[in-house]
């Protein structure tokens, strides 16, 4: 069995794309993953294209050489290399596992748990009564954990406007003066999404590396009374130093990682414990080999996994089964909101589904949803993209 051809379907997936990848084999072998980027769509479907030329006529049963062979071939890194790396990754998994008639965690290790507890998004709103509304829409579809945005730092995620002055400007660096109420406003917003949810529903904030760190500090101690289940990228990515003495300093877990772009570059992070919750992305970090790899690393190190994963069916079945087979696994990231559901129905038969804020663990083969592909070649992806900021 040698690998023949491997093709891809950028597709609008509503605010970003998603890239959809299909490996296929001499003997009709298939194995099936997806990606997703908001910007360098084009970018990626050209390294498909790239390292498919490379990999035709290779044994796609040697996941482990091959990935090895993608990242140290190219010489340069980063995650624009490894997003491309991790689709072929997933879908060798996928086609091994599916080829000897198992699910992928069968292939990982086995299932450590029968249910992967996820988390769901809710958009602020442009008022902490807005949030509460949303948080108990959350809680009465079922999901025990929500996660949000910074308040007032996101227009197209929160429009709220403050009667001195509007919102954080979304290209406004880390170390520029902001507002003196800010850290209170926020905290109004989780003080009503806290009374909403009740004591048991865990919440989350998400800061995209908007501070710097004296400031992330003061938004741990404003949020501390509403018992966050951690603070997410409080500070820019690339400074694990930063990260580690935000985490020193405050009570509430710091989270980090989605932008890690193998094992390699988590190691600094987990190593310094910078972290108390490590989040990477498997469509991200160059697929499910390195992704156990960070978490074998993190549960060395005592630390958690919550896996980013704010994306479609075919990368969240890919996320699920790894999260299975983890002794630390915390949570998962899910996007399935009213607005992204259509989309996980359109592209992919039977999506993984989630019931009471968990997907359940079944021996589905391989990473178990199908594509469509009739509906991807009919797809449209958005090439003119809203540059505006939104770090």
């Amino acid at each position: 069995m040698k690998i023949d051809r491997i093709r891809s379907w950028p597709v609008d997936f509503g605010f970003y794309n998603a890239v959809y990848v299909q490996v296929e084999t001499d003997d009709g072998a298939v194995g099936e993953a997806e990606v997703a980027m908001r910007r360098r769509t084009r970018s990626i479907v050209a390294l498909l294209e790239e390292l498919g030329d490379e990999l035709r006529g290779q044994d796609p049963t040697r996941i482990e050489q091959l990935s090895e062979r993608m990242y140290r071939d190219a010489f340069l890194g980063g995650t624009l290399l490894t997003i491309g790396i991790s689709a072929i990754d997933m879908a060798l998994w996928d086609l091994n596992a599916r080829a000897l008639g198992v699910p992928v965690h069968r292939l990982l290790g086995g299932a450590f748990r029968d249910e992967v507890r996820v988390y769901t998004h809710a958009r602020a709103g442009e008022s902490p009564e807005a949030l509460a509304e949303a948080v108990r829409a959350r809680v009465a579809a079922g999901f025990t954990a929500i996660k949000t945005t910074l308040p007032g730092f996101y227009e197209k995620v929160t429009s709220v406007r403050h009667e001195r002055v509007q919102l954080v400007p979304p290209r406004q660096t880390e170390t520029e003066l902001l507002p003196p109420w800010i850290f209170g406003h926020i905290a109004e917003y989780f003080a009503a999404a806290r009374e909403a949810a009740g004591p048991d529903v865990h919440l989350m904030v998400d800061c995209h590396g908007r501070l710097n760190v004296a400031n992330s500090i003061r938004l741990a101690e404003a949020l501390a009374p509403y018992d966050l289940t951690f603070i997410e990228e409080p500070v820019p990515y690339e400074r694990p130093d930063w990260l580690r003495e935000v985490s020193s300093r405050v009570s509430t877990p710091i989270a980090a990682g989605e932008r890690w772009g193998n094992h390699l570059s988590s190691a600094p992070f987990i190593e310094q414990h910078a972290v108390a919750v490590a989040q990477p992305d498997v469509g991200i970090c160059g697929g499910l080999t390195p992704a156990k790899k960070i978490a074998t690393l993190a549960e060395a190190h005592g630390i958690s996994v919550a896996f980013h994963n704010p994306f479609g069916p075919l990368q969240s079945a890919a996320t699920w089964q790894l999260s299975a087979t983890l002794p630390n696994f915390l949570l998962s990231e899910s996007m399935i909101t009213p607005e992204q559901a259509p989309y996980w129905e359109r592209y992919v038969e039977d999506p993984p589904q989630v019931t009471d804020g968990v997907w359940r663990v079944d021996d589905a083969p391989g990473l178990g949803p199908r594509l469509r592909i009739d509906e991807l070649e009919r797809s449209e992806p958005r090439f003119v993209l809203d540059l505006g900021g939104t770090r």
